[in-house]
């Protein structure tokens, strides 16, 4: 069973067979020999093989290590040198195409294999390990919230779209550079960049910190290795600036509640301690209160009337005029007044007095928007 394709880029007809024949020994299968630099780019597309073995020397005016770029650019194959120069420069600009290994002519054929065993092996490390990148930066941007994971220098090592976002950067771009220099620009807050520059503890860090307006609740997570050393950090942030002005808006309601709650119970016991009746009505003339001076006289109680049409306490042989249309067509601050006959519990006439105010919204009084109307019942005497 072949361990895999080897493409075998040589100038030389009796080297390169000579390569192959060995390659064939320890099991591996050879597609296609070549001479030259298009044509090892070519046959790499046409077998994508497991690993080039490319000699710097070749036909033609590409050499190996260009053509070795562009097979690594176009289809990402590993390629181990193969030359008989072993001069600095040459092998400084060989290595600056990241190859997976120099062999240096003439070849050894245990040398060859286990350079080949090694390039193999660390093509798959390098596989498994964007592998896994490509797995976190998929798993990060499973959620809204910003992700991020850093080294203990700070070096950015996955980001989401999220807080790559919040940076202004793209996602590729801010990989491998370090966050502190996100702080100069605020990206990211004086409290975070802190936390994270003295973050040594493997304990959750939690704060609460405002970039450019926004609010976040952010999260730094340390992560250990076997012996329990930290080695990573993440850091997770949530946007909690609806929540903060959600909260901030039911913290001023609920004061502003307090304080009718607390201005409504003065005018209650005020109002109570009136020797008058005295009647609240809505904006469209149904009692939502009375006080204890009403209840008291006329021996009817508040449940009795609550909700009912002021004209209601009318007695049948009460001449003054209170109808829907007082309130629906109401425009000015200017009191009503006249002489008014209720009827009491017992269906007795009672001679009263009345006069009626609007009691204006505080926040549209500009617009003579009334709240309330409250009437004040007087014995007529």
């Amino acid at each position: 069973m072949s361990k895999g394709q080897i493409l075998v880029v040589e100038d030389e007809f009796i080297t390169a067979q000579d390569i192959k024949r060995s390659l064939v020994r320890m099991g591996y299968d050879v597609p296609a020999t070549v001479d030259n630099g298009p044509g090892a780019i070519e046959k790499a597309g046409e077998h994508k093989p497991d690993l080039v073995l490319m000699d710097i020397n070749l036909i033609g005016p590409m050499n190996g290590i260009e053509a070795a770029r562009e097979i690594r650019k176009r289809y990402g194959i590993p390629v181990v040198y193969l030359t008989a120069q072993s001069d600095d420069a040459t092998v400084e600009k060989a290595a600056s195409s990241d190859p997976f290994g120099y062999i240096i002519k003439p070849l050894e054929e245990r040398t060859l294999k286990t350079s080949i065993q090694i390039a193999l092996y660390k093509h798959a490390m390098e596989k498994k390990l964007k592998e896994q990148e490509r797995t976190i930066r998929t798993l990060i941007n499973t959620t809204s919230d910003g992700a991020l994971l850093l080294d203990l220098e700070g070096k950015v090592l996955a980001i989401n779209d999220a807080f790559a976002e919040r940076l202004g950067k793209s996602p590729d771009s801010i990989q491998n550079t370090i966050i502190y220099e996100f702080f100069q620009t605020g990206g990211i807050s004086k409290q975070l960049a802190e936390e994270l520059v003295n973050y040594r503890k493997g304990t959750l860090i939690h704060i609460e910190e405002e970039i450019k307006g926004e609010k976040y609740d952010t999260r730094i997570y340390p992560a250990v290795d076997e012996f329990g050393v930290v080695t990573t950090v993440a850091v997770f942030c949530h946007d909690i600036t609806l929540l903060k002005q959600t909260e901030s808006d039911l913290k001023s309601v609920n004061e502003k509640l307090t304080s009718e709650k607390e201005h409504l119970l003065l005018l209650n016991a005020a109002i109570n301690n009136m020797s008058d009746c005295a009647v609240l009505t809505d904006t469209v003339g149904n009692i939502v209160y009375v006080n204890a001076t009403f209840e008291k006289k006329l021996g009817i109680s508040f449940a009795d009337v609550k909700g009912k049409f002021i004209a209601e306490l009318a007695h049948p042989e009460n001449m003054y005029h209170l109808s829907k249309d007082y309130f629906l067509n109401y425009k000015t601050e200017t009191d009503s007044s006249g002489n008014f006959m209720v009827k009491n519990k017992y269906g007795v006439k009672v001679a009263m007095s009345i006069k009626g105010k609007a009691v204006l919204d505080e926040e549209m009084s500009g617009r003579m928007h009334p709240k309330y109307f409250l009437f004040v019942l007087r014995d007529r005497l």
